[in-house]
């Protein structure tokens, strides 16, 4: 049916000039953007049934805990398997350090996919803090199964002050070690990670200051103890 064009280009069924070519556009567009897809997916795109996983492979790290218990069982047991993820690996990782550089990397790129991990380390790298040229690296946190745990370790060597959740005893002995040119050290696991958050916390409400009467050292936690044993640090924080 022939339309009768009015006043601004519209036409008697409502429909502009302007419309009319907007919408001819759109529509190229999308057969464009059709077409891209065919060619990038010859053999279709859909959405996975809601009880199938979207894939059946993962690169997952843990660092030897005890916390990371429900990755090694669930391995151990094959629940990834049950569930339909029967390619699911599980890496042993040396340190909470390079558990973040293998989650920049990707499993594709020879890293990981996810990791058994140190609760704030998800949001520090989301928020780019602790990667490689501040990049901001997304991540979720699909399951928190653990907030307690940490322990912090004193030398013997200052058995006798009695130390205990008051840090107060210590300061004048670590005030003395770095008069005398050799700061006491005290390590953590990660910067900013839990045991770093704890051992700060606990230096300070005992009048110690963790960024000026003590040096911080980063150990990974399956060296504490050796660290320890050759007096490289006067306590740790650890899981």
């Amino acid at each position: 049916m022939k339309s009768t064009p009015t006043r601004g280009g519209a036409d008697t069924n409502g429909l502009s000039r302007r419309e009319l070519l907007t919408g001819t556009a759109k529509l190229a567009g999308a057969a464009a953007l059709l077409s891209a897809v065919r060619t990038a997916f010859p053999s279709g795109v859909w959405a996975a049934p809601a009880d199938t996983p979207e894939t059946k492979r993962a690169m997952l790290g843990f660092i030897a805990l005890t916390d990371s218990s429900p990755l090694i069982i669930a391995q151990a047991k094959g629940l990834f398997a049950k569930h339909g993820m029967p390619e699911v690996e599980v890496s042993k990782q040396a340190s909470w350090g390079t558990t973040r550089d293998n989650l920049e990397l990707g499993a594709a790129a020879g890293g990981i996919d996810g990791a058994h991990i140190l609760t704030p380390m998800p949001y520090l790298i989301s928020t780019g803090k602790v990667t490689k040229n501040n990049v901001r690296v997304p991540m979720y946190l699909l399951a928190r199964l653990n907030t307690n745990g940490q322990c912090i370790s004193v030398a013997k060597r200052h058995l006798g002050l009695a130390v205990g959740t008051d840090a107060s005893a210590l300061k004048k002995a670590f005030a003395e070690r770095w008069a005398a040119g050799s700061p006491a050290k005290v390590a953590v696991t990660f910067p900013g990670g839990t045991h770093d958050l704890w051992m700060r916390y606990w230096l300070a409400a005992g009048g110690i200051d963790p960024d000026k009467d003590v040096s911080t050292i980063v150990v990974p936690p399956p060296q504490m103890v050796a660290n320890m044993k050759v007096d490289t640090m006067e306590a740790f924080c650890v899981g």
